[in-house]
């Protein structure tokens, strides 16, 4: 695929655009302990980010089973759901009281949107989150009006990795796959990317470790949010 083509950016929101770690963690970390009474190492977490909430939940709630963290019950399939909905209201809530004063957009990011608007390109996010929960983020910074499509959450029934999020995108755009790229934070984003057969760029100014990203093979490694200029420069 040649970068040439390239007219539509596509971008992950949590850890890519906007920097939600701290406010992530503060919440799972609330919750676990809210619930369980413990909570697993921020690593554990991390690994969850770029996937569905109640995927996340109900995958550390397994792996919480299977450490005998938390007593296997006879009904798990039941158990399983119920807890990840419990885990997913009580997140929310937590999350919905620390939102506004935790995040912040990540140096550069802003301009470095603003200035491929002006060389042309359009620009859309695609998010696992919540579509009101992308808006909510986007709105404090005034960046809504700078993205020609949202996919969030609840648009679409399969999700990162799975590429439909990111076919949905560009269907909505009319773009083809060798007029995109997908640039985002988590090992999840990467594997969508591919998964869609499109060029990928990894975020490293996110929380997942370089290395899992290299292991990846991104087609384009990105230290800072700016770099894109150098990459898209026509």
């Amino acid at each position: 695929m040649n970068k040439n083509k390239i007219n539509l950016l596509l971008f992950d929101f949590d850890g890519t655009l906007v920097n939600t770690t701290p406010l992530i963690l503060r919440t799972f970390g609330a919750t676990w302990e809210r619930v369980f009474g413990f909570v697993y190492d921020d690593s554990q977490y991390i690994k969850t980010f770029g996937i569905p909430l109640p995927v996340a939940m109900r995958q550390l709630a397994e792996q919480a089973i299977a450490e005998d963290r938390i007593a296997r019950p006879d009904d798990l399939q039941d158990y399983l759901t119920a807890k990840s909905e419990e885990l997913v209201l009580v997140y929310r809530t937590f999350n919905l009281q620390w939102h506004d004063e935790m995040i912040e957009p990540f140096d550069g990011v802003e301009e470095t949107l603003s200035e491929l608007r002006t060389r042309g390109f359009r620009l859309g996010v695609v998010s696992s989150k919540m579509r009101a929960g992308v808006r909510r983020g986007l709105d404090i910074y005034q960046m809504a009006g700078m993205f020609d499509v949202i996919v969030a959450g609840d648009d679409c029934e399969n999700h990162k990795p799975h590429p439909e999020p990111l076919l949905r995108a560009i269907e909505t755009m009319e773009a083809s796959r060798d007029e995109a790229i997908y640039i985002g934070d988590s090992t999840h984003d990467i594997a969508a990317g591919r998964s869609a057969r499109m060029l990928t760029a990894a975020a490293t100014w996110g929380p997942f470790p370089r290395t899992d990203l290299v292991d990846l093979q991104p087609d384009f490694l990105l230290d800072h949010p700016k770099d894109l200029l150098a990459i898209f420069n026509r």
